[in-house]
């Protein structure tokens, strides 16, 4: 895959975002527990970013009509790197209310950040052809995947080391500067494009093709399922499986480096058999991940790693085809406007979902309770999610495969092809016995 300067820009600035979300963010719900904060806050903080996004994506995508994707991303970004400052200096400026305080500017830095997202589909969109899109996805988030994994695992020992919120902080700062760098590092992106000057009225934010309606949908449904779990997995590992910030950093990082092994894979999986049967396996797939986290305890430790090594399998799917999937129900002229209506929507559940789970949580028990409640209901509505994909078709290729051959394909392994043989000679076994295997899989 050959790549001129601008996709190596746009490349490259994948690893140190990764180092700034994993200094910043992917410590912030262990920083407000460090505060104090209980499950509702916890869900509060999760709703947060996609409050935000409410807010911010229809601006952002107005902003495009007048001003260059690469000059808004760089001063949206930019500023929303620097709100970290309120966060880092909470405890310190507002002693009585550190957790408002940190919700507030949290709240601050996402919106800013958000207002650039429109900007950053459409350059992305703009400048990486269709053909390659998978596998540069694939690549970029793969590198994303190992600065991540690289932070995590250097701020939970770093963390460790101190009994204060001084770890905190310090890193929080570090994390700052190299987020600016990823700024810098995008606007050299030379923009040979016009702003759109095609001015979008209100309406048309809210008017929906049917392809892209049903994929909201989809997506709607998806974000609520997930986020149901998804804020709660660090408290449950700081604060009832009671590890240490080395032991959650470290489960981070096996979920980290089993995507990094995995995303080229997919990459070129959604390359030839298109974006929809990845998506659909890893949905489904997703809904594994909390169930077994029901199982884990402080005497099955061991199990936390078994979780994050198959939430590594399964997200490392989605990472690749989510966005694949957005930009084949999207038009390119409307690409902008589009990407501000799904944030939009697909949002609300985002929101929702954390802030039901937070009182969950604290407030009622059926069978399970607290977490693991949440667990076990995010896994049945994950797994019945999957079910609104079948009616999107596939536009990235030609012909719809079956999804039992896809799935065999998935869990090939090279050079060996050990696993795809396995795969292989069960299919002809239950093809022999007369059972429509590829058939009930469609």
């Amino acid at each position: 895959m050959k790549l001129n300067q601008n996709q190596k820009h746009i490349l490259h600035s994948g690893g140190l975002w990764g180092l700034y979300d994993g200094l910043t963010a992917g410590f912030l719900l262990a920083y407000a527990l460090a505060l104090g904060a209980n499950n509702t806050i916890v869900g509060i903080l999760g709703a947060v970013p996609f409050i935000a996004a409410l807010v911010s994506e229809m601006p952002g995508a107005k902003l495009l009509e007048n001003i260059g994707k690469v000059r808004v991303y760089g001063w949206a970004t930019s500023l929303g790197r620097l709100a970290w400052l309120g966060i880092i200096f909470a405890p310190v400026l507002f002693a009585k209310q550190p957790l408002l305080a940190l919700i507030l500017f949290y709240f601050l830095s996402r919106c800013l950040e958000y207002l650039a997202d429109p900007a950053w589909t459409v350059l992305v969109a703009d400048e990486v052809q269709a053909k390659i899109r998978g596998e540069f996805i694939a690549k970029r988030t793969r590198l994303v995947g190992i600065a991540a994994m690289v932070a995590l695992v250097a701020a939970g020992w770093y963390l460790d080391f101190f009994s204060d919120l001084t770890g905190f902080m310090t890193m929080f700062a570090v994390g700052i500067g190299l987020g600016l760098l990823n700024t810098f590092i995008v606007t050299r992106v030379k923009d040979g494009k016009e702003p759109d000057h095609l001015h979008h009225g209100f309406r048309e934010f809210f008017t929906l093709d049917a392809d892209f309606r049903k994929y909201l949908f989809f997506v709607f449904c998806f974000n609520f399922a997930f986020m149901l779990a998804s804020p709660f997995f660090t408290a449950y590992i700081l604060s009832d499986l009671r590890q240490s910030y080395t032991i959650f950093a470290l489960s981070t990082a096996v979920a980290v480096i089993t995507k990094i092994f995995v995303y080229t894979h997919m990459g070129r999986l959604a390359d030839k058999y298109g974006d929809k049967p990845v998506l659909l396996l890893s949905v489904m797939s997703t809904a594994l991940v909390p169930i077994t986290f029901l199982f884990i305890t402080p005497e099955r430790i061991w199990l936390l790693w078994f979780g994050q090594i198959m939430a590594g399998i399964t997200w490392a799917g989605y990472d690749v085809s989510i966005f694949n999937m957005f930009i084949n129900v999207t038009t390119p002229e409307k690409r902008a406007m589009q990407t501000a209506t799904y944030n939009i929507i697909t949002s609300i559940p985002l929101i929702i979902a954390p802030v039901v789970a937070g009182f969950i949580a604290d407030n009622i028990a059926f069978i399970f309770a607290g977490i693991p409640l949440l667990f076990a209901i995010s896994a049945a509505l994950r797994f019945l999610s999957s079910l609104f994909l079948f009616s999107i078709p596939e536009k990235r290729v030609k012909y719809e495969y079956p999804l039992s051959e896809v799935l065999m394909h998935a869990v090939e392994i090279h050079p060996s092809r050990g696993v795809q043989q396995r795969w292989v000679g069960v299919l002809k076994g239950v093809k022999k016995r007369g059972m429509l295997f590829t058939g009930l899989l469609r």
